[in-house]
């Protein structure tokens, strides 16, 4: 192989093993905690306030090698409705998502 051909060998590794890296949702979260539902703050008016939740995640893979900016929210999403299931709220809203750190408020609604 020519250092050429090893060097797009390389290059091509290392784009795919971003693609892959980028593609893949590492927050797993119970059944129960799929059945939390993110609502808009005007829709949780009649619901009771429960607690504040703070989550986050890799924002970045290497550097400063940004990673897909709706896997990063629907991670946050899915952390933020685990920890809304363990306070055991059943509705989350989404304050802000910055650099990987997602801030919501937990709800019981009826």
């Amino acid at each position: 192989m020519t250092p050429a051909t090893k060097t797009l060998a390389i290059a091509l590794f290392i784009t795919a093993s971003f693609t892959f890296t980028n593609a893949c949702t590492w927050v797993k979260i119970s059944p129960e905690a799929e059945q939390v539902v993110l609502l808009p703050a005007e829709r949780v008016n009649p619901c009771n306030r429960v607690g504040q939740i703070n989550s986050s995640v890799r924002a970045n893979l290497i550097g400063s090698i940004a990673r897909n900016a709706v896997k990063v929210r629907d991670e946050l999403d899915n952390l933020a409705r685990q920890q809304a299931h363990q306070m055991g709220a059943n509705t989350i809203v989404r304050q802000s998502i910055v650099n990987g750190k997602g801030t919501y408020m937990a709800y019981n609604c009826p």
